[in-house]
């Protein structure tokens, strides 16, 4: 009996050529025998190194050309030969400038993390893809993620028959549409690829399809769809806060959002040697929150497999319904400068100052946080040094003037010392302006600020008291105290140190 169908009149339609539009069953969990595995990993490498040296031999004895030279990227990126490919990639940059790819490729590799992929990128990718979409991700990489999210639909909506719309974000060549069409009286579909969305339409299993970026898309549809499903798409987006904004504005009050993403770690996105995304948990329901959702389930998951080896994520099932964070966003009416008052401190620039010593003009590092929530009129300053920029203080109410501000990438709030301590080699830059946030216990705060900072990253602080013993504290937690500057108005320091 063919994979799908139930029962003999379902095998004798897909025999005459009649395919059945329900769910996918799960199939049943398979064994792996892990001696197997690492001969085929091995047999695959050998077989890339291979060919990677008959690409480096033909291309010595010759100009290389475009092609050749993306052959060759592709082939040191599945050998996770980073360093060889950002080479290669900036070599296919000076032939063709605006060869998508290679721009997002080589953004990635250097470690600028762009906030989601090219467009142009994507859609290029998808098109030459189309042709044989299904077959390589069905058949030969096992893909799932079709099937998590219509499990994840059909738990978030219990015992209710359906929904009046829903959207498929991402569509794809439309795998997603048969696990969800009995579970929406209509269905929309969307994806920037041309060729995907021809595929998808000869489904004839969408009622609207739209070739577009998605965000831009949604927030054309307020208050449109009661479902909005995405699987395997949120891998080409980093920065999520502007996609769930514009979901949560597509949605009314109770509508879902269920979607796919691939595992990452802590509270941040990262990019993978793939150019695709990965996004850790705290992140997710960080940025849920901000968008006004609440998490009804959130689940790991397999996604594929890739190169032999599952490729991890998680499938979450969101409800739209506002929560304070949302509504003081929306709500707020407070001019800027109203609601700077309070966020600063007598000694703020001298912070921002020493930190823009230390980083180096124009050099930016990836993450940076304010602690106390006390740079907020310097943040102009503070995004010239880091491309993410968060605050968390005590006084939840000073978190929320924070993050009403817009200034800030992530607001909380919480313990300062226990928010560091959960966020080990988080941050390249963390900054004190406000004395108060370290009057703890000195080798408590100094060992947070230690677990938190990145490799080589930078600690800003003001402080009140005894210079030379808190100097001694910070490098009896590990830090390398660089400077111990007095303050000008003499009523402290400001200490300088490095992880």
């Amino acid at each position: 009996m063919r994979p799908g169908f139930a029962g003999i009149s379902n095998m004798l339609l897909g025999m005459g050529g009649v395919k059945a539009v329900a769910p996918a069953a799960t199939p049943a969990e398979t064994v792996i025998d892990p001696v197997h595995s690492a001969l085929a990993q091995l047999r695959l490498a050998e077989t890339l190194a291979a060919n990677l040296n008959r690409l480096q031999r033909a291309l010595a004895a010759a100009s290389a050309s475009e092609f050749q030279l993306h052959q060759m990227a592709r082939l040191q990126l599945r050998l996770d030969r980073r360093a060889d490919a950002l080479i290669t990639y900036r070599r296919m940059l000076t032939l063709h400038p605006g060869h998508a790819e290679a721009r997002h490729m080589v953004a990635v590799l250097a470690g600028e993390v762009p906030e989601k992929a090219n467009e142009a990128y994507v859609a290029a990718l998808f098109d030459a893809f189309a042709d044989s979409f299904d077959e390589k991700l069905v058949d030969w990489l096992d893909y799932r993620a079709p099937q998590h999210v219509a499990a994840a639909t059909r738990a978030a909506l219990d015992k209710s028959p359906g929904v009046a719309r829903g959207i498929d974000l991402g569509c794809g060549t439309g795998l997603l549409a048969p696990e969800l069409r009995g579970l929406v009286k209509r269905l929309d579909g969307i994806d920037l690829s041309p060729k995907m969305v021809d595929k998808a339409r000869a489904r004839r299993l969408y009622d609207e399809l739209t070739v577009g970026e998605i965000v831009s898309e949604l927030q054309k549809r307020p208050h449109v769809y009661e479902l909005v499903a995405a699987a395997d798409v949120l891998s080409y987006f980093g920065d999520l806060r502007a996609l769930f904004e514009a979901v949560r504005g597509s949605l009314p009050d109770g509508g879902l959002f269920v979607a796919t993403v691939e595992k990452g770690s802590g509270a941040r996105y990262q990019a993978g040697k793939t150019g695709r995304y990965q996004h850790g948990e705290a992140y997710l329901r960080k940025r849920a929150a901000e968008a006004g959702f609440v998490v009804l389930s959130f689940d790991e998951i397999e996604l594929r497999k890739e190169e032999n080896k599952p490729v991890l994520g998680y499938v979450f099932a969101l409800r739209a319904q506002e929560t304070p964070e949302s509504q003081a966003a929306a709500l707020s009416v407070m001019p800027l400068d109203d609601l700077l008052a309070g966020l600063d401190m007598p000694h703020a620039g001298v912070v921002v100052a020493a930190a823009q010593r230390m980083i180096g003009n124009g050099f930016a590092v990836g993450w940076a946080i304010d602690l106390g929530g006390c740079l907020a009129r310097h943040a102009g300053d503070l995004r010239q040094l880091s491309q993410h920029l968060d605050m968390v203080a005590e006084d939840s109410a000073r978190s929320r003037r924070a993050f009403e501000t817009g200034l800030y990438d992530d607001c909380d709030s919480g313990a300062v010392i226990h928010f560091l301590e959960d966020r080990p080699d988080h941050y390249d830059l963390i900054m004190a302006a406000d004395p108060a946030v370290t009057q703890a216990d000195a080798a408590i705060f100094f060992s947070a600020v230690k677990i938190a900072l990145a490799a080589a990253g930078v600690f800003v602080g003001v402080f009140n008291g005894d210079a030379g013993v808190l100097s001694e504290t910070a490098k009896a937690e590990g830090l390398f105290v660089l400077a111990v500057e007095p303050l000008l108005d003499g009523s402290g320091f400001c200490l300088i140190a490095e992880s």
